[in-house]
């Protein structure tokens, strides 16, 4: 038979019967249950006196990322969406004492909502008068074939660059 819930009443029901004489093979016909589900409840009504087991004491350890730390995260967030998870892991050690790896992070946090997103950076330093005086000084100053430009490309540092391109922010 497939698993189903069987509803406490039945359960009695099929136990009264039981005891009142019936035969077990008429009991689970009549009522669609199997016959080892009849010795279970028997079971658990003589060990706890229901026909249902009481909840388990164990609950599992407690958490180490409380409600509070979590708001205070969301917070931080908020206010810098393009932190690493290692930099919340350092400020969590530093601020909470609480010791938490990248990946238990990562969990916590997609748990509660607060997924990784691409980031939309906006330049906070364009300027467009500045700019256009610029590019008329380029104009007027330069031959135009490059050969006064040096360029050095020195942005990556530690296998991340200078403009982080990935952020959290609640889902949706």
């Amino acid at each position: 038979m497939p698993y189903r819930p069987i509803s406490n009443d039945l359960k009695e029901c099929a136990l009264c019967l039981w005891g009142s004489g019936w035969q077990l093979e008429d009991i689970c016909d009549a009522l669609g249950v199997s016959s080892r589900s009849c010795y279970c409840w028997r079971e658990i009504l003589e060990e706890h006196g229901s026909v249902n087991r009481p909840p388990s004491p164990l609950t599992g350890r407690a958490r180490t990322v409380t409600r509070a730390l979590l708001t205070a995260m969301e917070d931080l967030f908020s206010e810098h969406p393009d932190l690493y998870l290692d930099e919340i892991c350092t400020w969590l050690a530093v601020e909470h004492d609480i010791d938490l790896s990248t990946s238990s992070l990562s969990r916590t946090l997609n748990s509660v909502g607060l997924s990784r997103k691409m980031l939309q950076k906006l330049a906070s330093e364009r300027n467009e008068l500045w700019r256009s005086e610029f590019q008329d000084y380029l104009r007027e100053n330069f031959i135009g074939d490059g050969s006064e430009f040096v360029v050095v490309d020195e942005t990556s540092k530690n296998e991340r660059t200078y403009a982080r391109h990935y952020g959290r922010a609640p889902r949706g």
